[in-house]
C-alpha cells in the first residue's frame, strides 16, 4: 500500500487553499468596484475597447456642452429680436409714428419724437445683450459692446464696432482701428480697408463651434463651415444692415428710428413748421422704409427660430449617442450584480470546503509526524 507523505499533502493542500483564497478575494473585488476588470492585462480586448468609448465619451459630452451653450445663445438672441417685435417697433416707433403723421395730433409732434428716440435707445440696450458675460451680437467678438449712438451738432448716428453705419459721409473714408492706424486688406487685395468694407468684413464673420456633425480642417487649416456650427450672430444683419439707399435714407431699422425722431422733434409746435430735419413728406416715406425693415427684422426673427430647432434637435441626437456610449460601457466594464453575487457565494462556499478539508487533513499528518 502507497503511502502518501506529510509534506506531500501538506504542500498539495496549502496550494489549493491558496487558489481557492484568490479567488475568493478576485470575487469579492469585483463585488465591490463592480468591475469586470481592473487591468488592461485582464482583458487586453475590452481595455481597449472601454479606452476607445471613453475617448468617444469625452468627445461628446464636450460637443453637448457647446451644443448647450449656443442653443441657449440662440433662444436668448431671439427672445431679444421678439421683445424688439413685439414691443419696441410698435410700442416706442411705430405707434407714436402714425400718431404723429395725424395732423389733428401735430401738437403732439415733439413728444412723439422723444418716444422714438426712446425706442432707439432702448433697442441698442437690447442689441448690446449678454448671454454668459458674452454679447449676442457682435458677430464673432463675443467680448465688446457692438451698438453706440453717436452724436454730432445736431445728428445721432448709430454706430457698430465705433464705425457709423448710417453716415454717408464716413461710410468710404479709411477704416482706423483703435490705435487710430488703418488696417491692410487681406491678401491677394491691396490697399487699406475703408469704413464700409470694414463694415462688410465683420459681417462676414465666422465663430465656429464643434457641435458633433464631423468638426474637419482643410488643407489650410481653416474650418470646413459644413462640419461646424457658426455661432457668430451679426447685429447689423439683424436690424437691416448698413449704408443708406438712393434716397440717402438709412436701411436698418434703428437709424431710420433716429431720423424719424429728428424729424418729430424739429416740428415747431408753435408756428406748426416743420424743420431742416425734414418735413411730413420725409416721414412718411420713412414710415414706409421703417415697414420694410420691421419685415427684416422679422425675417432675422425666423432665421434665429430655425436654428434654435436645429441645434435642439442636435441636442437631441447628442443626448442619444452619449445613452448608447454609456450603457457600451457599462456592459464592458461594469458586472451583472447578480451574477457577481451568486460568483462571490460560490468562492466562499469552496473556500469554506476548503478550510473543512484542512481541518481534516492537517491533524493527521501531525499524528503521522509524531509516530
Amino acid at each position: 500500500m502507497m503511502r502518501v507523505t506529510t509534506n506531500s499533502t501538506l504542500y498539495t493542500y496549502q496550494k489549493n487553499l491558496l487558489k481557492t483564497t484568490n479567488q475568493l478575494y478576485a470575487a469579492m473585488n469585483t463585488m465591490m468596484t463592480g468591475r469586470n476588470f481592473d487591468s488592461y492585462a485582464a482583458d487586453p480586448a475590452a481595455a481597449t475597447r472601454a479606452f476607445k468609448i471613453h475617448s468617444s465619451l469625452n468627445a461628446t459630452n464636450a460637443q453637448y456642452a457647446n451644443n448647450t451653450t449656443v442653443l441657449n445663445k440662440f433662444s436668448t438672441a431671439w427672445d431679444v429680436a421678439d421683445d424688439m417685435i413685439d414691443k419696441l417697433t410698435n410700442d416706442l416707433a411705430k405707434a407714436p409714428i402714425l400718431k404723429a403723421l395725424n395732423k389733428t395730433n401735430l401738437s403732439t409732434a415733439n413728444t412723439q419724437g422723444d418716444i422714438i428716440y426712446s425706442g432707439a435707445e432702448a433697442m441698442i440696450q437690447s442689441l448690446n445683450g449678454r448671454y454668459d458675460n458674452q454679447f449676442l451680437f457682435n458677430g464673432a467678438d463675443t467680448q465688446n459692446p457692438p451698438f453706440a449712438l453717436e452724436t454730432e451738432g445736431d445728428k445721432t448716428y448709430v454706430t457698430y464696432r465705433g464705425v457709423r453705419i448710417d453716415d454717408p459721409n464716413t461710410l468710404k473714408q479709411e477704416y482706423k482701428d483703435e490705435n487710430g492706424k488703418p488696417v491692410p486688406k487681406d491678401p491677394p487685395a491691396t490697399g487699406n480697408y475703408t469704413n464700409a468694407e470694414m463694415l462688410q468684413k465683420w459681417s462676414d464673420e465666422h465663430l465656429y463651434v464643434d457641435i458633433g456633425i464631423g468638426f474637419t480642417l482643410d488643407g489650410n487649416g481653416q474650418v470646413l463651415d459644413s462640419t461646424a456650427f457658426d455661432a457668430a450672430i451679426s447685429g447689423t444683419d439683424l436690424i437691416g444692415g448698413y449704408g443708406v439707399d438712393a434716397d440717402g435714407d438709412p436701411t436698418n431699422i434703428v437709424s431710420i428710428m433716429v431720423r424719424l425722431s429728428e424729424i418729430f422733434k424739429g416740428f415747431n409746435e408753435d408756428t406748426m413748421e416743420w424743420g431742416p430735419a425734414g418735413n411730413q413728406a420725409d416721414a412718411e416715406r420713412l414710415l414706409d422704409k421703417f415697414n420694410a425693415a420691421q419685415e427684416e427684422l422679422s425675417a432675422q426673427h425666423v432665421v434665429l427660430d430655425t436654428q434654435s430647432k436645429y441645434l435642439e434637435t442636435n441636442k437631441s441626437q447628442l443626448e442619444s449617442s452619449l445613452s448608447a456610449l454609456n450603457n457600451e460601457l457599462v456592459s464592458i466594464e461594469k458586472v451583472d450584480q447578480t451574477e457577481a453575487i451568486l460568483a462571490l457565494v460560490a468562492m466562499q462556499t469552496s473556500f469554506n470546503a476548503a478550510l473543512q478539508v484542512g481541518a481534516n487533513v492537517v491533524p493527521q499528518s501531525l499524528m503521522d509526524y509524531l509516530n
